[in-house]
């Protein structure tokens, strides 16, 4: 038998998660070099800027769908639920024998 795991999956979407900041990081350096500039009165040519911002819309757009893709994967692992709760079988299988346990010891001693 074989066993599929989501565990790559997961791990290459924290790869392009870890790009995505990588590259968001560049972008907010270029924002406050462009910022500095303005502040310091220099004369910024607005094509540029557009064309070294273009590309953060979109950027920002595909970082938060794949960090909700992310957190969806965490909590699929998890065993949690769209509804945000998870049940833990492991737990109540061991709560229901103890009380079954304690049952059959009452009903015996009477």
């Amino acid at each position: 038998m074989t066993l599929v795991t989501s565990g790559t999956q997961s791990a290459a979407i924290e790869e392009l998660l870890e790009a995505f900041a990588s590259r968001l990081k560049d972008l907010r350096t270029v924002i406050d070099d462009l910022n500095q500039q303005a502040a310091d009165g220099e004369d910024i040519d607005f094509t540029t800027v557009q064309k070294l911002l273009s590309p953060a819309e979109s950027l920002v757009r595909n970082c938060m769908k794949l960090e909700a893709s992310l957190a969806d994967q965490k909590n699929k692992d998890l065993g949690i639920a769209q509804g945000g709760y998870a049940v833990d079988l492991d737990a109540a299988r061991f709560e229901i024998g103890c009380r079954l346990a304690r049952l059959r010891t009452c009903c015996k001693a009477g």
